[in-house]
Parts: C-alpha cells; sequence; structure tokens
C-alpha cells in the first residue's frame, strides 16, 4: 500500500564560473543526460521557444539513493528567470496526474567568477509509508547538485 507523501530536499554550494555561464548550462535540460545519467535518463525536447531553448520536455528521472533506484516517466515545463531561476515543473499528462514534481535551481552571484548554486527537489509523491524519504530526498538533491558543479569544473577549465 502506497500513500502520498511531501518531500522537500535542499543542496547548495559553489561554482568558480560567472553566474550566466552557470544559468546557460542549467537550463540546458537536453544536456542532462550528459553529466548526471545517474538521474536524468532521458530527455527528449516536446516545445522550444523562439531562441531554440527547450520549454517542455519529456524526461525520465531516477531517484538515485542508496540502494533506492527508480525511474520517473515526467513532463516539464521549464519556468526561467535570467540568470538567476530555473525551475522544471512537472504537468499532468495522464501518467501519475495527482503527483507533483519540481526541480528548481537558484543562482546567486558571489563575484564576478563565482556563483552559489541551490537546487531544491521539492514533490508530492505516492509512495510506500514506511520507505525513510527524507535522506533519499536529500540523496537525490545533493547527487543533482553534485553533478552540475562537477560539469561547471570541467567547463571552468576549458575556457
Amino acid at each position: 500500500m502506497c500513500v502520498m507523501r511531501d518531500v522537500v530536499a535542499t543542496a547548495t554550494g559553489t561554482a568558480e564560473l560567472p553566474i550566466k555561464q552557470c544559468y546557460v548550462m542549467l537550463r540546458d535540460v537536453e544536456r542532462y543526460p550528459d553529466w548526471y545519467p545517474d538521474g536524468a535518463k532521458r530527455v527528449t525536447v516536446l516545445q522550444r521557444d523562439d531562441e531554440q531553448r527547450a520549454t517542455e520536455v519529456d524526461a525520465v528521472l531516477a531517484a538515485v539513493a542508496g540502494p533506492l533506484r527508480k525511474n520517473f516517466d515526467v513532463r516539464l515545463l521549464l519556468e526561467l528567470e535570467e540568470p538567476s531561476s530555473i525551475r522544471l515543473v512537472r504537468v499532468a499528462d495522464g501518467r501519475g496526474d495527482h503527483e507533483a514534481l519540481t526541480i528548481a535551481w537558484t543562482l546567486r552571484s558571489l563575484s564576478e567568477s563565482s556563483t552559489e548554486i541551490s537546487v531544491e527537489m521539492s514533490a508530492h509523491l505516492e509512495l510506500p509509508p514506511f520507505l525513510p524519504i527524507d535522506p533519499i530526498a536529500r540523496e537525490a538533491a545533493n547527487g543533482f547538485l553534485q553533478a552540475a558543479l562537477a560539469a561547471l569544473a570541467v567547463s571552468a577549465s576549458e575556457s
């Protein structure tokens, strides 16, 4: 038996790149599987804006925490506030319409070449009541953050 549970987890770190470069990489959701294949299994763009940036995607995201490995097929809308916020918000599309998921990136410039990055994952999911979800959610958020910081570090070393 599963019950509806609310889950929220946040992870924060620092990238040694200007905020604009961090924003550009994090808004490019098509590339998430390139730098975080454990958490973003697949991203297919459904709609683009006038600048050819993704605005709506189908994705297979994975909760990867300890022994837990669960894939989630989701449709996501991108809500962008350049250069400080990228929100991926689940759209009801017939696959678990009662569930909610938001992955929110918040960027804050610390200097010309340093950016604080926070990722908050919030969800309303149908889960087993005995599952210790808080540590799993923290590990999932931290996995996304650490993968992003590693990809940004590679980008910084290449520039």
